[in-house]
């Protein structure tokens, strides 16, 4: 009985098959005025380009979720340039259901940017409990926690490790094929030097067969970004609309 329920869990390990889904969106705004224009105008341009990838493997008994996103812009205006949204982030999740309320999980964590590639970066290791609060064709609520290790390597300002515990919550809507709205709050909290927030949304709206409209809205409290930080001074917020051309990869 025991081999039979062994090669049956086997079985089902096996059938399971990766689903995955991904959008790459795309923007661009000009303005350029000829010399005989009497205003106040002058020649603008900004672009962007974001990358948004997730692979997902359920079975019975396990769950394994991996996602990449990237994002990287830059406006101009006169004789003057700036850099606008540059992030680069992997994260990979694996669950393993022993339990509707005991789910042990091991993740890994990895963030840096396009512009200085891999510097600074920043690794984070956790594992303990997840929890599905509900899961539905509607919408999915999903709680993990655990204890969490934090590396990162920076130039400037120093290569240093920290321990401590990670929370995390992610919330997905899902409406009528056309809409998905997705927000994901993670909490570091170190021994040594207090918590960080990380709090990411993203809607995409389906405007046609190949065309996804996505807004997008970041929250960041990191003390690797600004090492003396206070809260609520220092967070940080960043929004970006993609009103460009845009297609699903998958």
């Amino acid at each position: 009985m025991f081999l039979a329920a062994f090669v049956s869990c086997a079985f089902a390990q096996n059938a399971a098959k990766w689903k995955t889904s991904g959008v790459i969106t795309w923007g661009y705004n000009q303005t350029a005025a000829n010399d005989s224009w009497t205003g106040k105008e002058s020649f603008a341009r900004s672009w962007q380009i974001g990358v948004s990838l997730d692979a997902d493997r359920k079975s019975d008994t396990t769950d394994w979720l991996s996602s990449f996103l990237g994002r990287y812009g830059e406006s101009q205006a006169g004789d003057g340039s700036a850099i606008l949204p540059d992030i680069l982030e992997l994260e990979t999740v694996y669950i393993y259901k022993i339990y509707k309320y005991l789910q042990p999980y091991g993740s890994f964590y990895l963030r840096t940017q396009n512009n200085v590639f891999w510097d600074p970066v920043t690794y984070m290791e956790s594992a303990g409990l997840s929890f599905t609060v509900f899961d539905n064709k509607l919408h999915t609520l999903k709680v993990r926690g655990g204890g969490a290790l934090m590396q990162v390597d920076n130039s400037m300002l120093g290569n240093f490790r920290q321990s401590g515990a990670e929370a995390t919550a992610n919330y997905t809507l899902k409406y009528a094929q056309t809409l998905q709205f997705s927000s994901e709050a993670k909490v570091f909290e170190t021994f040594s030097s207090g918590e960080d927030l990380y709090w990411k949304n993203r809607l995409l709206l389906k405007t046609g067969p190949w065309f996804t409209t996505e807004i997008g809205y970041m929250v960041y409290f990191d003390g690797t970004r600004i090492p003396a930080h206070n809260w609520p001074h220092d967070i940080e917020t960043l929004t970006y609309v993609s009103l460009g051309v845009s297609f699903n990869l998958f």
